[in-house]
C-alpha cells in the first residue's frame, strides 16, 4: 500500500469497528472492571475496599471487642510475673521514659499497637489471624507507668505522641503550680507524678517501639496472607476467569467485525436492485447468500480468531495478575485496570511477533511490527482514557454509548496516525533501513530474489494483457507452455524468445543482469 493509494476512510472506518466490539462493545457483557481488582489484598481491605462480599460480611462479624480475652492471653500473663520480678529486683525500665521504675511506681503492661486497633484491623480479618494472639506478642507488650498507660487507652503510639506534644505547655504549667504548693493531698501528689510522668515521655524512644512492633505485625499478616493457599487460590481464579473473558471478548469481537465487513459490502448492492423492482423472493435469495458469505468468511479466518482468544486469554491472566500485584501496594482505579489489561492484550502480541518471529522478518521490519502492535496499544489506551472521562461526563440517556464511540474514534485516529507514520515517515523509514543492515548475507540474497521474481510476476502479467497477433489457440499454447516450465530460467528463456519474435520493447536489456538491476532498482 503506497501513500497515493492509503485509504484514509477505510483504515478508519476497520479501526473504529474492531474497537468498537472489542476494547469498548463488549466489555459491559464480558468483564466488570472494578475499583481495587478482583482479589481481596490487604491494602484495600483497610481502606473499606472489598472484592468479594464473603470478606465483607466476615469483616462485618467479627464481633466485638473483648478486653478481657485480649488481656487473659497466656504470654500477657506471663510477661507481666516476669516484670514484676524485674521490678521487685529494681531493674525494670519504662519503655517510654527510658527511667527504671522505682520501687513504690504504678507498672502497667501496655499493647504499643492497641488490643483494640488489632481487633478492628481488617487486614487480621482477611488473614485469617487470632487477634488475642498478634496483640500478645512480645514485641507488641511494653512496661510503662500506669499513667501513661491509662492516658493513651486505645489510640495509635502515633495519636498519643501528638496528644502528649499538644498538651506539653499545659502539663508545664501545671507542673509548676503544683511545685509551687508548700503541701500537696494526698491526690495532687498522684497528680504531679501523672504530670511528671506525660512530661518525661521519650517520643523518640516510643516511636522506635511503635515503628518495631508494626513492622513485626505487617511482616506477620502479609506472610500470613499472601503466602497462604487463600491468596494463591483467589489470584489464581480471578486470572484465569480474566483471561477466558477476555479471549472470548476479542474473538467475539472479530467475529462481528468480519460479519460487519461482508454485510457492508453487499448490502448496498442488494439495496440497489430491490430499489426498482422489489421481489420478495429474490431479496430473500440475496440475504441469505450474504449471510452464507459470512459464513464462510467467517469460516476462512477461524484459524486468527482462535490465535486471538489464545492471546486474549494469556493477556487477561498476566493483566489480572498485574493488578492484584500492584493493588498489595496501592488501590488501583477502574480505569487504571482497564488500561493494565488493553495494554497487556497488545503486549501479548508483541511479545510472540518479537521471541518467535514467525513470518521471518528483517530487523528493521520485525522492529516496525513490534512497534505497530505497541503504538497499537497506546492507542487504545488512549481511547480508555476517553471513554472514562466522557462517561463522567455524558450522564443522560445512551450517553454511555456516545462516550464508547467517542472512546473508539480516538483509538482510531490515535492508531491511524501512528501507523501511517510507523509506515511512511521518511525518520522511521531510515530507522528501518538502518536496522535492516544487520541482517545477514542469505536473506539479503533471498529477499533480492523474491523482488526480482515478484517485479517478473507483475510484468509478466502485463504482458498476458497485451494483444498478441495470435489467434486464441495460439496464445492458450503459449500459455500453458509457460505455466509448464519448472524454473525461473526456462520461464526467462521461454519470454525472451516471444519477446523477441513479437518486437516488443522491454524497458531493459534482455540477458543482461545489470541492465534488469538497474531497472529494477529505478522501480
Amino acid at each position: 500500500m503506497n501513500v497515493e493509494k492509503f485509504d484514509w476512510t477505510e483504515e478508519l472506518h476497520q479501526t473504529m469497528v474492531k474497537s468498537l466490539v472489542t476494547s469498548f462493545g463488549l466489555d459491559f457483557l464480558l468483564l466488570n472492571d472494578r475499583k481495587g481488582g478482583d482479589v481481596d489484598t490487604i491494602h484495600n481491605v483497610r481502606n473499606g475496599i472489598y472484592a468479594t462480599e464473603a470478606e465483607r460480611q466476615r469483616y462485618e462479624g467479627r464481633g466485638d471487642y473483648d478486653s478481657h480475652h485480649y488481656h487473659s492471653h497466656e504470654n500477657y500473663i506471663a510477661t507481666n510475673r516476669k516484670g514484676k520480678r524485674a521490678h521487685q529486683a529494681g531493674t525494670l525500665t519504662d519503655a517510654y521514659t527510658g527511667e527504671v521504675f522505682a520501687s513504690d511506681d504504678k507498672k502497667n503492661l501496655d499493647h504499643i499497637i492497641s488490643a483494640k486497633e488489632i481487633h478492628d484491623d481488617p487486614g487480621r480479618i482477611l488473614a485469617e489471624r487470632d487477634g488475642a494472639e498478634l496483640a500478645n506478642d512480645a514485641s507488641n507488650l511494653a512496661f510503662t507507668h500506669e499513667s501513661l498507660n491509662k492516658s493513651k487507652k486505645a489510640d495509635s503510639m502515633d495519636a498519643f505522641i501528638c496528644t502528649l506534644q499538644k498538651n506539653r505547655e499545659d502539663t508545664l504549667r501545671q507542673i509548676a503550680e503544683l511545685e509551687s504548693q508548700a503541701t500537696l493531698t494526698e491526690k495532687e501528689k498522684k497528680r504531679l507524678i501523672s504530670l511528671r510522668k506525660k512530661a518525661d515521655a521519650d517520643t523518640e524512644r516510643m516511636e522506635r517501639a511503635d515503628k518495631y512492633a508494626r513492622e513485626k505485625y505487617e511482616t506477620t499478616i502479609n506472610q500470613s496472607y499472601y503466602l497462604s493457599s487463600k491468596f494463591a487460590t483467589a489470584v489464581a481464579s480471578a486470572s484465569l476467569n480474566s483471561g477466558f473473558r477476555m479471549g472470548t471478548r476479542q474473538m467475539l469481537g472479530l467475529i462481528l467485525a468480519e460479519i460487519w465487513f461482508e454485510l457492508r459490502e453487499r448490502i448496498p448492492h442488494i439495496i440497489r436492485q430491490q430499489r426498482n423492482s422489489f421481489c420478495a423472493g429474490k431479496c430473500l435469495s440475496e440475504i441469505t447468500s450474504a449471510l452464507r458469505a459470512c459464513q464462510e468468511r467467517v469460516q476462512e479466518k477461524f484459524s486468527s480468531f482462535l490465535i486471538a482468544f489464545k492471546d486474549g486469554v494469556i493477556g487477561g491472566i498476566l493483566s489480572g495478575i498485574t493488578t492484584t500485584l500492584l493493588n498489595i501496594f496501592l488501590t488501583t482505579e477502574r480505569m487504571i485496570v482497564r488500561l493494565i489489561r488493553e495494554m497487556w492484550n497488545n503486549l501479548v502480541q508483541a511479545f510472540k511477533v518479537l521471541v518467535f518471529n514467525p513470518e521471518g522478518l528483517s530487523p528493521g521490519q520485525l522492529a516496525k511490527a513490534v512497534t505497530k502492535l505497541i503504538a497499537a496499544g497506546v492507542a487504545v489506551a488512549g481511547g480508555v482514557m476517553i471513554n472514562e472521562a466522557m462517561a463522567q461526563i455524558l450522564i443522560f440517556p445512551f450517553g454511555s454509548e456516545l462516550a464508547a464511540f467517542c472512546g473508539a474514534l480516538t483509538t482510531g485516529i490515535l492508531g491511524l496516525v501512528m501507523n501511517y507514520y510507523l509506515e511512511y515517515s521518511e525518520v522511521m523509514q531510515r530507522v528501518w533501513a538502518f536496522l535492516d543492515k544487520f541482517k545477514d548475507k542469505f536473506q539479503r540474497s533471498l529477499e533480492y530474489f523474491q523482488a526480482v521474481n515478484a517485479e517478473l510476476d507483475r510484468y509478466l502479467v502485463e504482458l498476458t494483457a497485451l494483444e498478441f497477433s495470435v489467434d486464441a489457440a495460439a496464445l492458450n499454447h503459449f500459455s500453458l507452455h509457460l505455466d509448464s516450465v519448472n524454473s525461473e530460467i526456462e520461464r526467462g528463456l521461454l519470454l525472451r524468445e516471444e519477446v523477441s519474435r513479437r518486437g516488443i520493447a522491454l524497458p531493459f536489456e534482455s540477458g543482461n543482469v545489470a541492465s534488469v538491476r538497474d531497472w529494477l532498482n529505478k522501480r
